[in-house]
């Protein structure tokens, strides 16, 4: 763990640059599992609060001058605020699991057309930002958004928070019946997802020294988010960690060896993973330890 934060030290700006995607991948994966993979809420529009986190530092950077550490304080606080609205609407009308995931792609696709029609917010052109001081900052930054996730979600898996998300996602009718306040706990849990996504939407804004509306709510973004968390393993700890370290390492050796061909063999091989090992590459690896040490292990 200790060595990831002497990496800039030592290491070249492609590297480091590809660290810092790694760890975006990581955040927003993570963050996305804490709503779907605990509730069954699946969210396909979760970039955004990536992108309303881009635009809220940019603006408070180069609109309002404020210090960039308020900028990405701020950039996380906005989506909290944007998601508990949608979420105080959506959970609260008990809308179904399909017309939820619907619902949140619409939203970022919503917010792409009003951003790029809004000329106080750059318009399609966008706007341009002052570039960052060093890559080293960017990578710290995601790191330890990244490294933030991950304890999230320790502790919402540990958590009888986390046992009230568990029992929506088993069953939400029988979760209310034995007391479970699933409006409330969805809610709250909707809003801890968003809170990361738009602290790295900001660093990465700075990152870009750049932002537009087709970069900042870029659907990709959201895709990728559930290829990598199915393809680890949704709904533990663990999973979505491995799916986005090994699917970001795949997509650069593709893209680099095979750059016409890269996204063919990439979407196969997620396809043959989730049809063939729906828990996940944890799956596969907690059947092959339980085959060594002789009994079966938790996957998470």
């Amino acid at each position: 763990m200790l060595i990831l934060f002497v990496i800039p030290s030592f290491a070249s700006s492609y590297f480091l640059s590809f660290m810092v995607l790694m760890a975006m991948y990581l955040t927003m994966t993570e963050s996305w599992n804490m709503l779907a993979g605990y509730t069954g809420y699946v969210s396909l529009g979760h970039s955004v609060f990536f992108g309303v986190g881009c635009y809220t530092f940019t603006l408070s950077l180069m609109k309002l001058k404020l210090h960039y550490i308020l900028a990405l304080a701020i950039s996380g606080l906005i989506p909290a605020v944007l998601a508990l609205i949608i979420g105080s609407i959506l959970m609260s009308a008990r809308i179904r699991i399909g017309y939820f995931a619907i619902m949140t792609l619409g939203l970022n696709e919503i917010a792409k057309i009003v951003v790029a029609n809004t000329e106080a917010l750059g318009s399609s052109y966008g706007i341009t930002l002052t570039p960052i001081p060093s890559l080293s900052i960017a990578y710290y930054v995601a790191l330890i958004l990244a490294i933030s996730s991950i304890l999230v979600t320790m502790g919402i898996d540990r958590s009888k928070f986390g046992m009230g998300l568990r029992s929506i996602l088993q069953d939400e009718e029988v979760a209310e019946g034995i007391g479970v306040n699933t409006t409330r706990h969805k809610i709250a849990v909707y809003i801890l997802s968003s809170i990361l996504p738009g602290i790295l939407g900001g660093v990465i804004a700075w990152n870009w020294s750049y932002v537009d509306p087709y970069l900042a709510f870029d659907l990709t973004l959201s895709i990728d988010c559930v290829i990598m968390a199915l393809f680890g393993g949704i709904g533990t700890i663990w999973g979505p960690v491995i799916g986005a370290i090994f699917l970001s390492i795949l997509i650069e050796l593709l893209w680099i060896r095979i750059p016409y061909f890269h996204a063919i063999i990439f979407s196969v091989l997620v396809i043959f993973v989730v049809l063939k090992v729906p828990g996940g590459l944890l799956q596969v690896g907690g059947k092959l330890f339980g085959r060594l040490i002789g009994g079966g292990i938790r996957a998470y």
